[in-house]
């Protein structure tokens, strides 16, 4: 019997919520060091070259930590994914700003400054928030305030040019729904070369997932600070799949 995801009694908190907006992740190593990303560079690095050539980058926005594996995996298509319509909107304000800035330092004035426009309201809210973040100054009713977004987009950061040409060129979908919904579980199912970011998802729902024959399938998440969980479903592929996501992911073949 499978037991309840840990907070699965809050989950619906983050269900079109605006204040429940994470500006910046607190995945991974709670020091900072980003030591966690190693393993997913060494993996990316590891598989055999032809798996690297068509990748399609899957991630909840969460607080952005994906952002991160766009210049690592290099995807030939990206799809950005939350439940809550507000995130959606912090992504798309991030990826603006970040292709309309020249560098690392001016892309972190303008989210400090305000410099940059917004469409309608909610778009609003979340430029006021990333605003005082910045300065230290937002409160906890109007959204989550994590690390600096330094220590959250390490990776991207240090390959800020080639975050920029990719998220300006690669085609991008946005999907508003999570990842247990029946929508998101036909769309997902006949697909390959897919390479997932899942964040934290399982502390808050535990569902399942089926891939018709995953030859090219990665998922990874980030429960816990010093445990992050990438799992590669390619030596069990060949047939249908299923992904229990828990903690830990788990994978079985459906025809033996």
């Amino acid at each position: 019997m499978t037991s309840e995801a840990p907070r699965a009694f809050n989950r619906e908190m983050y269900h079109d919520h605006p204040e429940n907006v994470f500006y910046g992740t607190d995945d991974g190593a709670q020091d900072g060091s980003f030591s966690e990303f190693a393993e997913f560079k060494a993996h990316y690095e590891g598989v055999p070259p032809e798996r690297r050539e068509d990748i399609h980058m899957i991630s909840v926005v969460g607080g952005l930590y994906g952002l991160n594996f766009i210049p690592l995996w290099r995807p030939k298509r990206i799809t950005i994914f939350d439940i809550n319509p507000t995130a959606i909107d912090y992504f798309q304000i991030i990826r603006r700003v970040f292709t309309t800035s020249r560098d690392v330092a001016h892309f972190l004035d303008r989210l400090t400054a305000g410099d940059y426009e917004v469409d309608g309201e909610r778009e609003e809210f979340v430029r006021e928030n990333i605003c005082m973040k910045q300065k230290g100054s937002l409160p906890r009713e109007r959204g989550s305030t994590k690390r600096p977004y330094d220590q959250s987009w390490q990776y991207a950061f240090e390959n800020f040019e080639l975050t920029k040409r990719m998220l300006l060129e690669v085609p991008l979908e946005i999907r508003t729904e999570p990842m247990e919904s029946d929508t998101f579980s036909e769309w997902i199912r006949n697909q390959n070369n897919l390479w997932i970011y899942a964040s934290n998802i399982t502390q808050f729902h535990f569902f399942d997932l089926e891939f018709a024959n995953p030859t090219n399938v990665v998922l990874v998440q980030i429960i816990h600070p010093n445990q992050p969980q990438l799992l590669d479903l390619a030596p069990i592929s060949g047939g249908p799949v299923k992904v229990r996501f828990e903690i830990p992911l788990r994978a079985e073949r459906l025809d033996r």
